[in-house]
């Protein structure tokens, strides 16, 4: 199936499909005095009406503050269903919010009044602003996705983003844009084709040296030292992040360590979002950094410990974070999600609603912990402690009384299936059977080749090998192997797991090997929607190996099910814990898939199916 990058896509499922939300608060509510507040959090506007997204969240606290006084600045965006220009949508160019508890915000200022004409063409988005207090100033970087033509080195073009900065006495601005770019476009090949300068972010080490990282899913995420000026960067950039995979890097020192958190997939598909954030660290701010089973998130085999994953709850999508600490030293994060039962401002205009959240984080054995591993809040929380006094330093990670971390529940075998013997067991049976040849069963198990045909909107071609599933809740596994090389593949070669009612219809957990690129792809489909809407969505799971166990918990509550997904090399642990929501229902079939381009193979050495306990 083809893999979605960040675009501007639809929302809301029809209504044949979706019932009625129970009734959730639009926006949280926490007064001056509550010692609670519940996402997403307000931010009002001039005129007292609720801004209602804050996407790709960056945070600063004033230096000449006391009490503490924090600025909250998004992407540019609309940020009100009201808020017209003529006859479209107002877009805010970078929204700069203020608070004094870190949970109820009030508008200061738009960044800019308007594009800076020396810098951006008219039409240039300005996107994932990154504030900082540097010699003795506060710089504002951001990214300008269309530069002006004399900045470029192919005019006309409108794909030559670049990283630009304006400085200002005042984290409120006003901001007085650089005349020159931090990082200018970098091409990609020739004509229009440039790698994404996109979501820059700044750190400083103990020694004074500061560092940029930048880059998105076109060439990957990189880090560049910055000049003692802070206005270009120098030396040569240094990958961190695979290309294809990650976008908006934010990284802290924490104890003796380097975090990277990234997000990955597509930001904005309405419900079917499936942004989601991972972590790994380093020894230094160059990298490399690895995750906990000890994978590189530059690598092919790419590495990330997922840590914001959805979980069934309104949230999906929740990624683009900025990290910081309260006065009593605990660790938290901002970042935007999408509210799947209201998630655009416009389905017609492809434009998506990405509230502000907040979350604690905990650290367990140097690890990262948002919200107890339990993915986005949606029920009440304690709020952060408000500083008085200079902001903590960074504490080594520890957490006294650390919160559990999720475990496999408890699950009892009902069938498990080797494809050892010379025929299918009765049990498997073929949608669009593969062609004679292309498929045999044996030790070390049942091999598909794989074809150019796929299960992805209007393309229904596949063949699957089906069986039914029985009802309640359910463990599906699976022990695959996708013999392809790892700078595989133009198209998306791909084999695994799914569960579907129909070709339109499903959730899919396979191994996926595209552009140099091996991951875990989870995905989901489902029809009939409203015209715009999306169709199909994607999120990934972990690392896969030479062998690679894929697993699918299903649980199924009322009309809904959530289906929950875990992938593991053979050796190493778990990864994932994210959830989509579907309703196949009781009739759903399992399917074993090999598909996306022709000349490889995909081998199931095992297929477990078992009973979840209740």
């Amino acid at each position: 199936m083809t893999r979605s990058f960040p675009g501007r896509a639809g929302m809301l499922l029809a209504a044949s499909l979706l019932a009625a939300p129970p009734p959730a608060p639009a926006f949280g509510t926490a007064g001056a005095g509550a010692s609670t507040y519940t996402n997403p959090l307000a931010l009002r506007l001039a005129d007292g009406s609720l801004a209602e997204s804050c996407a790709d969240p960056s945070l600063l606290r004033d230096r000449t503050s006391s009490p503490a006084v924090w600025y909250m600045y998004c992407t540019m965006d609309p940020v009100s269903r009201k808020e017209r220009e003529g006859k479209g949508w107002k877009f805010r160019m970078m929204p700069v919010y203020r608070s004094v508890d870190l949970v109820n915000w009030y508008f200061v200022r738009d960044s800019f009044e308007q594009r800076p004409p020396g810098l951006a063409r008219p039409k240039s988005g300005l996107w994932a602003p990154e504030p900082v207090y540097q010699n003795g100033s506060y710089y504002l970087y951001f990214t300008v996705t269309d530069v002006a033509d004399r900045h470029s080195p192919e005019p006309g073009c409108e794909s030559d983003s670049a990283i630009a900065v304006a400085t200002s006495a005042s984290p409120a601005g006003p901001w007085k844009p650089a005349e020159n770019l931090v990082v200018p476009p970098r091409r990609a090949g020739a004509g229009c084709n440039f790698h994404w300068t996109f979501d820059p972010d700044v750190v400083e080490t103990e020694e004074g040296d500061r560092f940029l990282y930048y880059g998105s899913y076109g060439g990957g995420l990189f880090v560049q030292r910055l000049s003692k000026d802070g206005l270009r960067v120098e030396g040569d950039p240094v990958r961190i992040g695979a290309a294809n995979r990650y976008e908006g890097a934010e990284v802290v020192k924490a104890g003796k360590y380097w975090y990277l958190f990234a997000s990955s997939t597509d930001c904005c598909r309405g419900p079917l979002t499936g942004y989601a954030l991972f972590v790994g660290r380093a020894t230094g701010p160059e990298g490399p950094f690895l995750d906990r089973e000890g994978n590189d998130m530059a690598a092919a085999r790419v590495g990330g410990t997922p840590v914001l994953p959805q979980n069934g709850n309104r949230w999906v999508g929740a990624g683009h974070n900025t990290v910081f600490q309260d006065a009593d030293g605990q660790w938290w994060t901002f970042y935007h999600a999408v509210d799947r039962h209201q998630g655009y401002f416009s389905v017609e205009d492809k434009l998506t609603r990405r509230p502000l959240l907040l979350d604690r984080i905990d650290w367990v054995d140097g690890w990262p912990l948002i919200n107890g591993g339990a993915g986005p809040s949606d029920s009440p929380q304690r709020r952060p402690a408000i500083a008085a006094g200079p902001a903590p330093a960074a504490a080594v990670p520890s957490t006294p009384t650390p919160p559990s971390v999720p475990s496999a529940p408890p699950a009892t075998p009902l069938w498990t299936e080797r494809f050892e013997r010379a025929r299918l067991d009765p049990r498997w049976s073929w949608i669009r059977p593969h062609a004679a040849g292309s498929w045999s069963v044996g030790h070390p198990g049942l091999r598909m080749s794989t074809r150019q045909t796929d299960l992805h909107v209007d393309t229904n071609d596949a063949a699957v090998l089906a069986t039914g599933l029985p009802e309640g809740n359910l463990r599906i596994l699976a022990r695959i192997r996708l013999d392809a090389p790892l700078d595989c593949c133009a198209r998306p070669v791909q084999g695994g797991l799914v569960v579907m009612r129909d070709d339109d219809n499903y959730v899919k957990l396979v191994e996926l090997a595209h552009d140099g690129l091996r991951q875990v792809e989870f995905g989901k489909e489902l029809a009939p929607v409203e015209r715009g809407y999306p169709r199909y969505g994607n999120t990934v799971a972990g690392t896969p190996g030479e062998w690679t166990w894929l697993r699918l918990d299903v649980r199924r509550t009322g009309a809904e099910e959530r289906y929950t997904a875990w992938s593991m090399a053979e050796g190493g642990g778990w990864v994932g814990g994210t959830t989509w929501t579907h309703r196949l229902g009781g009739k759903a079939r399992l399917g074993l898939v090999a598909m996306g381009g022709a000349g490889h193979a995909v081998t199931f050495g095992e297929v477990r199916v078992e009973r979840l306990a209740d």
